[in-house]
């Protein structure tokens, strides 16, 4: 009887495979806060001029794919001079090494201005990290 016992067991623990958590997604166990990050660029003139601009747009260098940002800041004076050039709608899109974007103002003269950033993320990251890039451009600077 004890054989039997030992066998079906056996048997049981054989038959079952391993199977991953719904939860395990291959990162390591961080704290993620719940704030929504934004990496914004303020606009300057060194000219003194305004810094109006027609357009703008987030390119990615390697794919030269148009980022899409789905957020629109608070209107406001001082809104009125910021862009983002990213924030945690596009977190994995971004690899955790880095992704090179620029960031392209068409001013109203029709010339444009160009900076290039690195921006992190991926499927372990909690938010979207600047690298490398400008907090200000200059949109006299050609």
């Amino acid at each position: 009887m004890k054989i039997k016992l030992l066998l079906t067991g056996f048997l049981f623990l054989t038959a079952c495979k391993s199977q991953k958590s719904p939860l395990d997604t291959g990162c390591p166990t961080v704290m993620c806060t719940e704030e929504f990050k934004m990496i914004p660029v303020k606009l300057i003139s060194s000219s003194g001029k305004s810094t109006d601009f027609k357009s703008y747009k987030i390119m990615e260098t390697a794919s030269g794919k148009e980022i899409k940002l789905n957020n629109d800041l608070p209107n406001t004076a001082d809104n009125a001079k910021t862009l983002i050039v990213a924030d945690d709608s596009q977190l994995r899109n971004f690899t955790e090494k880095g992704t090179d974007l620029q960031l392209l103002i068409t001013r109203t003269d029709d010339k444009i201005v160009k900076a290039n950033y690195k921006i992190s993320g991926g499927k372990c990251a909690c938010h979207v990290a600047k690298l490398n890039g400008p907090d200000q451009v200059d949109i006299d600077q050609l």
